[in-house]
């Protein structure tokens, strides 16, 4: 059974009921009866490989089905549309150009946010260039970018911080400590440590 830590809310933004899922073929479910109530704010999800960090995050954002159990916000089913993810497997992306990117996911009205969160992420030199010519690194970036500007919600970012220079880790982290102020919205971070010097409104540990 997974371990909660942090404090338990009387009014949860995201209330998980008994979720079940098991990848076809398996033996052995990833969650079976799985629940938990989470509140607003910063929460990070951790675990050793394997355990199921990016799976529940797959089920939240509703790229997976669950095969039993509910998964509510703010006391409603939850809804792809309430979502936003990091989701940088876009195999078919690789020849577009970054703005072009940009442009695809993230709408106009949010587009002066998306401007002033870009030199933080030191992507504006990479804008006229093609995903497959940015590294790693660069390419998770644009896809953090597109989610960290999103008004959703619920936001879910899986390792954000992988392949990252040091000078984005901490612009990102500095990002963070502002969402976790906010009183009904969360940010999901899936990884191995905790973000650094960030408040974090619970852990969920996969690995109790």
């Amino acid at each position: 059974m997974p371990l909660l830590s942090g404090h338990s809310p009387a009014q949860p933004l995201l209330s998980l009921q008994g979720l079940r899922f098991a990848f076809p073929g398996a033996t052995i479910p990833v969650f079976d009866g799985f629940s938990a109530a989470l509140p607003a704010g910063v929460g990070l999800v951790c675990g050793d490989e394997g355990r199921g960090k990016t799976t529940l995050l797959r089920l939240l954002a509703g790229q997976l089905a669950p095969a039993a159990g509910s998964m509510q916000l703010a006391g409603r089913p939850l809804q792809p549309s309430q979502v936003a993810c990091m989701d940088p497997r876009h195999a078919e992306r690789q020849d577009q150009v970054v703005q072009d990117v940009l442009d695809e996911l993230v709408p106009p009205a949010l587009r002066p946010q998306l401007a002033e969160l870009l030199p933080g992420l030191d992507l504006p030199t990479h804008l006229p260039k093609p995903l497959y010519q940015l590294s790693t690194g660069s390419r998770r970036k644009v896809f953090l970018a597109a989610a960290l500007v999103q008004p959703a919600p619920l936001t879910l970012l899986d390792q954000p911080f992988m392949a990252l220079d040091r000078p984005s880790v901490d612009f990102l982290c500095d990002r963070f400590r502002a969402w976790a102020h906010q009183p009904d919205r969360m940010l999901l971070i899936a990884d191995y440590e905790p973000p650094q010097d960030v408040p974090l409104a619970f852990t969920l540990d996969l690995d109790r």
